[in-house]
């Protein structure tokens, strides 16, 4: 005859998968209510009755990513992988917490090894669209999205993803105006119009410029490339006018981006400005830091030489050091702030680049993206002199994309 303690433990044998079913499906109701971490509680209650279970893992991981605990979904995905390296789902996983930080190189390499394991997977389809289309290529978007729904004709996801898809809009103009306020004379102020192609891996722009600063008016017009080689971008711009005090009357500049391991971002920049006085050489390193929220990081380094042409004086050098903070509090809202130390006024309309004084310099700004077609730039500064003297600028941009 059974004795009453083994017959209690073969009830709660017995009873274990169907309490583990009944919770799965709690657990899935709630992710269908967006609760996640109710939801969570539940799969990591299942993991401890099944160590070994995957898919309780990957769930967890996946609504760690949802409730933007990327350190904890990373932590997961990454145990996953450790027990099965070819574990596509759990690649897939991680390489959204990537793409939501920003960091896109690393999804990319997690996606590409997912395509290797599972070639006609629905979800990794889905991954590559929203990658794309995060990094506005909408062209390699739209047809990851077609793949998926091949494979799933009643893919609601795809569906939905595709009515989000903006067509490609390479045809931008700009318009920009700024008012900069100084405590020693008028004001001064400058307008622009920019119009030309952007595309997935090229970028090409005319511009043409008005200014009014310390009672002289002038005009400048030039022109912008940016191409894409490899994993990096080159650019290069030059703009021509006549020129006055703290107006350059020829403007060149070339440049190089790339996207190092570990989430930083570098820029290399030359820049040759040529003033009715003398000739500026200016190089800037800039390095960025992206973080595991949508919060990233610049900080710039200006070194730049000044050869006098009127008068006999020893070449200057100067040295300059900006740092910003960005973060992206909505889908369509960027904000951020700066501190500049140095002889530069940094704002990117204004040019004062002739080395007469330092200054400590307060940036702020906003930026909007109204619709698929239309956005907008806020900016403003305010610079203490060592001199005594402070300036105020504010302006603002819109772009139309068609």
């Amino acid at each position: 005859m059974m004795r009453l303690p083994a017959i209690i433990l073969a009830g709660a044998l017995l009873a274990a998968p169907v309490l583990a079913q009944d919770e799965e499906q709690a657990a899935r109701e709630l992710v269908k209510q967006q609760k996640y971490a109710q939801a969570r509680e539940l799969y990591e209650r299942l993991l401890k009755l099944d160590p070994d279970n995957l898919d309780y893992q990957n769930q967890i991981g996946r609504l760690s990513a949802w409730m933007k605990d990327y350190a904890r979904a990373t932590e997961v995905f990454d145990g996953v992988l450790k027990r099965d390296p070819r574990n596509a789902e759990a690649m897939v996983g991680q390489a959204y917490v990537e793409m939501w930080q920003r960091h896109y190189p690393e999804a990319e390499q997690l996606l590409a090894q997912a395509k290797k394991i599972s070639p006609d997977d629905v979800d990794l389809e889905m991954a590559l669209a929203r990658l794309c289309h995060y990094q506005n290529r909408e062209r390699a978007a739209k047809d990851h999205v077609l793949r998926a729904l091949k494979l799933d004709p009643n893919n609601s996801e795809a569906q939905e993803l595709r009515s989000e898809i903006d067509p490609p809009r390479p045809v931008e103009v700009r318009l920009g105006f700024e008012q900069d306020r100084f405590s020693f004379t008028g004001p001064g102020n400058m307008g622009f119009v920019s119009a030309g192609y952007n595309g997935e891996e090229n970028h090409i722009a005319l511009q043409y410029e008005e200014w009014s600063l310390f009672d002289d008016r002038t005009r400048r017009a030039g022109f912008t490339l940016e191409r894409k080689l490899g994993g990096w971008w080159v650019r290069a711009n030059a703009i021509l006018g006549p020129g006055a005090l703290v107006i350059p009357r020829q403007e060149y500049a070339g440049g190089v981006s790339h996207a190092l391991p570990k989430h930083f971002t570098l820029d290399l920049d030359y820049r040759l400005m040529r003033f009715h006085t003398a000739d500026v050489h200016m190089a800037s390193p800039e390095l960025a830091y992206y973080f595991t929220k949508p919060v990233w990081l610049t900080l710039g380094f200006d070194n730049s030489w000044t050869e006098w042409r009127t008068f006999a004086a020893p070449q200057a050098v100067n040295h300059s050091w900006l740092g910003q903070y960005y973060q992206q509090i909505s889908r369509k809202v960027v904000l951020h702030a700066g501190y500049a130390r140095g002889n530069e006024d940094f704002e990117t309309l204004t040019i004062d680049r002739l080395g007469a004084f330092l200054a400590d310099t307060y940036l702020a700004g906003a930026d909007l993206k109204i619709t698929h077609a239309y956005s907008a730039e806020l900016f403003g500064a305010y610079e203490a002199r060592d001199d005594h003297q402070h300036q105020i600028s504010f302006g603002v941009n819109f772009t139309v994309k068609q």
